[in-house]
């Protein structure tokens, strides 16, 4: 039973997470395409997966990769932070400079267990006021923070660990796909020519797609392009054709129907009802 939660967003996806359980307690949980760090404020868990099982205290954090889970909270309420880890937040990061770390290779590693250092400690402390007012933090925040935590984790007593653990999740090949659908999310571009930039076959670009963003290249891509439609129509004035146009549909008819559906609204009413807002 959860007591109290508080979340911090980062393009609508969890960034920050603190969490109070009532124990005991068994968690199941799956990550799909993305890394999760757990610390522990507050009682202790034993998680399993398919490495095995890791007890963890208070003042302990564990890193997983993707994948099944189970966890066990063990009698005493659990009170802790959860540190979500996504490959496009760590492209947007390290967009303009590929980190040092990607070069030196390290045999792969199971679920990582840390002990707490004061770096570590005190970053933790520092996400308080975040939780209290979610709306400080940012995108360029947000980016700066997650860029901060990975810095501390690498002067962590399992440096090596560590490293090829995000280095795993890190992957140029996923960072390029990733930077490729991102910069023509709005582009007047079609599907096959998507796949031929990314150097692939249409299906075998339809299979990677789903594997990655765990969505189909053309419903991703429509929402996202609505998604910023809502978001220019509330913060400019510019005309709804322009908009349209602009996020990347061909014709203000189909651009409407698909808004409309996503929305339950036109443009133009979603435009006054959010600036009555």
């Amino acid at each position: 039973m959860i007591l109290e939660e508080s979340t911090v967003n980062f393009q609508g996806k969890p960034l920050f997470q603190k969490i109070k359980f009532k124990t005991p307690l068994q968690v199941t949980g799956k990550m799909d395409d993305k890394a999760c760090f757990f610390y522990t404020i507050k009682g202790t868990y034993e998680t399993f997966d398919s490495h095995g099982a890791v007890n963890i205290g208070p003042n302990e954090g564990l890193i997983k990769k993707c994948g099944n889970y189970v966890s066990h909270l063990q009698e005493g309420d659990w009170d802790g932070i959860v540190i979500y880890l996504y490959p496009d937040v760590l492209h947007e990061i390290y967009k303009y400079q590929t980190p040092n770390f990607l070069d030196e290779k390290t045999p792969a590693i199971q679920t990582n267990k840390l002990i707490g250092n004061e770096l570590l400690d005190k970053f933790i402390d520092n996400l308080a006021i975040y939780f209290d007012n979610p709306d400080l933090m940012d995108e360029a925040l947000a980016l700066l923070k997650i860029k901060e935590f990975i810095l501390i984790l690498l002067k962590s007593e399992n440096q090596k660990n560590t490293q090829q653990f995000i280095a795993d999740l890190f992957t140029p090949d996923k960072l390029h796909f990733t930077s490729v659908i991102e910069s023509n999310i709005f582009s007047n571009i079609n599907m096959q020519e998507l796949a031929f930039i990314c150097n692939k076959s249409l299906s075998s670009f339809k299979r990677e797609f789903k594997r990655i963003y765990n969505d189909t290249p053309s419903h991703y891509i429509k929402n996202k392009r609505l998604e910023h439609a809502a978001v220019l129509l509330c913060s400019t004035q510019k005309m709804i054709s322009n908009i349209a146009f602009e996020v990347g549909f061909q014709d203000i008819t189909t651009f409407s129907a698909s808004f409309r559906q996503k929305f339950n609204d036109s443009p133009t009413n979603y435009r006054l009802s959010q600036n009555r807002k």
